[in-house]
């Protein structure tokens, strides 16, 4: 209500002389047409017909995208643009001197004075034109005619986003229903095509197909009255480190440093606003509950297992992939199940918000899809993703197998990018990411797939966490799942601080960490494999250091040395077991042995055994004294065997080759053409051509 009724009335009358309807669009529209009729008379009678002028000038005041969209609709006639350009420009200019002319107390219809409540700023005023009705909803009319109703409720826009990253932007609505206020958020386009609005319909707002227009003409009006006055905010859809690492979002709150605009004494703020409710969801499980302290007191005790340790440390150095320059990788707990590996997951996860397996938290288990997985990860710029029980993935695909699923999302997450999709229109915009996948599983993702890559790509700790599995672990374990349930999301932010208060100090940290990655890769019998392990262990050991100053009440009474010793040769370990040259040499060579009495060779040859094209399906070299240098087999006998067994000829013969496994006498191709004794047509023996195996091959480790 208005603070006296006095003003209201006056208000009232101004505003309605100003006022139209929306019948008065559709007349202007029926003689535009009509003048429309005679294209190169148009202009000339257009501006001659000084009732039609007023009349599109004082809806151009109240309405300029419906005049826009009614004189252009005259070149569908055969008018020329050259006129209708010129016929809008005069009314524009009319329409502004006009304006100018419109008393205060039309121009100064303040909102507040009519509802103190409305989430809008002091000074935010109706549009010219428009009023309040006796109900408070929105109104237009013309003096001579009755008002026509645009909002049975008051509605305003109350705040615009920017996204940075996509440049697209976003408009809040409020309203006010049954003394309740309400709003939305969508992109702008939506208030701007009647076809979209309508669904706000959805969210309560009293739009429908008739009244569309109306609203569009009535919000166009309200942002160009009140744009000195709507809230502008800096929007971005990922977590963690804006593009400028300037700050971080820590769910939705926004960090800095502290020193940040010192001399302006405002700080920068950007807003974190989802793609969509899955993004908010995630979102909203970075947050902090109960008591720092206590949480902090759970994680000395449990420092005196490594792998828990390490795990916990590895998540709180997510923030700095970035600033080191080190690639995304995973890391995993793989063992039995009842061994406490999601309780050691949830711990690493409490340091940054909720540790709960539900939608209102960052954690997550397998069962998702890979698309959620790529959605999940690109909403991250320096923040963990967790999910638990790779088992859980088998269910997902019945084009897939489980297996391909992890072995694929430990591939995504190291390229640091989602799937690239097509649209209809080109290209959907590919999203990058910085994150490290922290996951769970009762085998290790190496035995799920012979994919050689994704070994370089993850970090196994097989084992139980906790030492064993018995009544003292399970205190343990339980100690844990209770305490961190009420208490979390206190050590993450506080990292993320630190971080950003010494920007002056990333350099040295940088510096520190090439010298790890070289004291790591130093010595000469590591594998390609355990070199880039090498580079993940140097990331969390230059980590440690800034991880307990940043959080000075964390113990420092255990070496780090002993702990990365520990996890360091338990890893390597399961890499090297891994490996998948190992494990299809050893399948090539128990193939052999087994079926040794179908390899021809120079010792059945010198034993007078005639050579049989159907009876063999390859030659080994060695003769009577044992010696020889390499085994061949028959291409299809070679890819027949190792698809059975689930790899890929065509990958693993390029590893081979690689490794200087092949026996070869060209360098084109993979085959060897080899001459069989015994087989002599016209003083020539005959050639096959086989994939040859040289004999280091079967002591290869």
């Amino acid at each position: 209500m208005p603070s006296s009724k006095g003003n209201k009335k006056e208000n009232d009358m101004d505003i309605e002389n100003c006022a139209v309807t929306d019948d008065s669009l559709s007349l202007l529209e029926e003689e535009i047409k009509v003048l429309a009729s005679k294209p190169k008379d148009f202009f000339m009678s257009f501006i001659n017909n000084q009732e039609l002028f007023k009349q599109a000038v004082d809806l151009f005041q109240r309405s300029e995208i419906a005049v826009h969209r009614i004189i252009s609709s005259a070149k569908t006639q055969g008018v020329t643009g050259k006129d209708i350009t010129e016929a809008l420009r005069l009314i524009k200019k009319e329409a502004k001197q006009n304006a100018s002319q419109i008393p205060s107390a039309i121009m100064k219809a303040i909102i507040k004075d009519y509802l103190p409540t409305a989430p809008v700023a002091d000074q935010a005023t109706l549009p010219v034109g428009y009023k309040f009705t006796g109900n408070c909803g929105i109104s237009v009319g013309l003096h001579d005619g009755p008002d026509a109703i645009v909002s049975s409720y008051p509605l305003f826009i109350t705040c615009i986003k920017h996204n940075r990253l996509t440049n697209i932007e976003y408009v809040t609505l409020a309203w006010i229903a049954d003394g309740a206020q309400r709003s939305v958020t969508v992109e702008r386009k939506i208030i701007a095509k009647k076809s979209q609005i309508v669904d706000l319909a959805s969210y309560g707002l009293p739009i429908t197909s008739t009244n569309a227009d109306s609203i569009i003409d009535y919000l166009f009006a309200y942002e160009n009255t009140n744009s000195h006055c709507i809230e502008k905010v800096e929007a971005t859809h990922k977590l963690g480190w804006t593009p400028d690492m300037e700050g971080f979002l820590w769910g939705h709150l926004f960090l800095s440093s502290q020193n940040a605009d010192s001399t302006s004494g405002k700080k920068p703020v950007i807003e974190f606003w989802g793609r969509d409710e899955g993004d908010e969801q995630i979102a909203d499980g970075f947050r902090s509950k109960g008591d720092y302290r206590t949480w902090i007191s759970l994680v000395n005790d449990i420092l005196i297992y490594p792998d828990v340790a390490f795990l916990l440390y590895a998540s709180l150095a997510t923030p700095l992939l970035s600033i080191l320059g080190v690639q995304n990788f995973s890391l995993e707990l793989s063992h039995q199940s009842s061994s406490g590996k999601t309780t050691a997951l949830l711990l690493g996860a409490s340091a940054w918000g909720a540790p709960e397996l539900h939608s209102s938290s960052f954690v997550n288990t397998w069962y998702v899809t890979p698309v959620w997985i790529g959605r999940a990860a690109s909403t991250l710029n320096g923040l963990p993703l967790y999910l638990d029980e790779t088992k859980l993935a088998k269910s997902q695909d019945r084009s897939n197998r489980g297996g391909d699923i992890v072995t694929d999302t430990i591939y995504r997450i190291t390229a640091g990018r989602d799937k690239a999709r097509g649209t209809l229109q080109g290209t959907e915009r590919t999203e990058s990411f910085r994150t490290i996948l922290f996951s769970t599983g009762e085998s290790s993702s190496y035995d799920l797939s012979n994919a050689g890559g994704s070994r370089a790509r993850l970090i196994d700790l097989c084992g139980n966490p906790f030492f064993k599995t018995d009544a003292e672990s399970k205190a343990v374990v339980d100690r844990v799942n209770w305490i961190i349930l009420d208490n979390y999301g206190h050590a993450g932010h506080r990292v993320v601080q630190y971080i950003l208060n010494h920007k002056d100090q990333w350099g040295l940290w940088k510096e520190a960490y090439r010298a790890a990655n070289k004291l790591l890769s130093e010595p000469e019998a590591l594998s390609s494999i355990e070199m880039r392990l090498g580079e993940y262990f140097a990331f969390i050991t230059t980590a440690i250091p800034i991880i307990h100053v940043a959080l000075p009440e964390l113990r420092r009474d255990r070496q780090v040395k002993e702990l990365l010793e520990s996890v360091w040769n338990r890893a390597r370990k399961e890499a090297r077991e891994a490996d998948v040259l190992t494990k299809v040499l050893n399948v090539i060579q128990s193939f052999i042995i087994n079926n040794n009495e179908m390899i021809y060779s120079k010792a059945l040859n010198e034993g007078n055994v005639p050579w049989d094209r159907k009876a063999y399906i390859g030659y080994q070299d060695i003769d009577s004294s044992d010696n020889w240098s390499f085994v061949g087999l028959y291409p299809e006998v070679f890819n027949e065997l190792l698809k059975k067994n689930g790899y890929d000829p065509s990958v693993i013969l390029k590893d081979l080759n690689l490794k200087g496994l092949l026996s070869l006498t060209s360098k084109k191709g993979f085959v060897r053409d080899v001459k069989i004794p015994g087989t002599s047509v016209k003083a020539k023996l005959k050639n096959l051509r086989l994939y040859c195996l040289k004999k280091e091959a079967f002591n290869f480790n």
